[in-house]
């Protein structure tokens, strides 16, 4: 490949190369990301990681096969792309978007699946559908408030899908929680910084972190699967999100304020 070459990591160069998003190994997301990948390696998880020739990391992929996947679809043998990130304005190396999912397709095609699966979003935090039709992949379904689900077929099985339930979901958190998994390693921050702005308002966040992507997609009232700030039966937030961000929920969308709440 012209400038860089794409490497995979696992159980035995982790802890050399990391995984891409979160480098400093104190941050308190690095530590759960780490320990959250012991056993997803195990469970068929892949990290691709592109790297130029001087060393630099470029961009990565990570992908799983669907039993094993946190985002909440209903997609049996397929593999499912958990994130994808290229700095093509940093390192402007062409085709290594293209490059690094013909890693994926190219894995589903020798594992007899059916095909590739990514949730996208036009909200924050996610890419947007436009990188994957750019790149062979199908719009299949979409999921409230802003998600869309691709998919770039290998086979001729049936279609994924997203769960219809999401209400009925939401209906069964009666107070205020954070549903998180350590997939995302930015969701370690907030795990640390949320509860006590909740506590400066006078109420309490309970903190629910889910251990099973089985449970992730049953459970999980959002298509991204590994993060949702809940109130009453109300999602408030489907992605990470900052101290300020939550301050500001707490006292515009709940009415709460410091020191002034029971």
């Amino acid at each position: 490949m012209n400038g860089y070459s794409i490497t995979t990591v696992d159980h035995s160069n982790v802890d050399d190369l990391g995984f891409f998003c979160v480098k400093n190994k104190k941050h308190p997301g690095h530590v759960a990301k780490r320990r959250w990948l012991e056993k997803r390696f195990d469970e068929g998880l892949r990290i691709k990681l592109i790297q130029t020739k001087n060393g630099e990391q470029a961009g990565f992929l990570e992908y799983v096969p669907w039993e094993s996947t946190w985002r909440a679809v209903e997609a049996p043998n397929h593999l499912v792309i958990h994130c994808l990130w290229v700095k093509s304005k940093r390192f402007p190396y062409p085709g290594m978007t293209r490059a690094i999912l013909a890693e994926c397709f190219d894995d589903a095609q020798s594992s007899g699946m059916e095909g590739v699966v990514v949730v996208a979003s036009e909200g924050p935090w996610m890419a947007g559908q436009g990188v994957f039709l750019k790149h062979g992949f199908e719009l299949v379904d979409e999921a409230p408030p802003c998600f869309q689900l691709l998919v770039r077929r290998v086979g001729r099985g049936s279609p994924p899908r997203f769960p219809t339930n999401w209400q009925e979901r939401l209906e069964r958190i009666p107070d205020l929680q954070l549903l998180y998994a350590d997939q995302c390693p930015y969701i370690g921050k907030a795990v640390l910084e949320l509860p006590p702005v909740a506590a400066e308002h006078g109420v309490r966040l309970k903190l629910v972190e889910l251990q099973d992507p089985a449970e992730a997609r049953q459970r999980m009232p959002s298509p991204y699967g590994v993060v949702s700030l809940v109130h009453a039966g109300r999602l408030l937030a489907d992605h990470p999100i900052s101290a300020t961000r939550f301050r500001n929920i707490l006292q515009r969308e709940l009415h709460l304020r410091p020191g002034k709440n029971s």
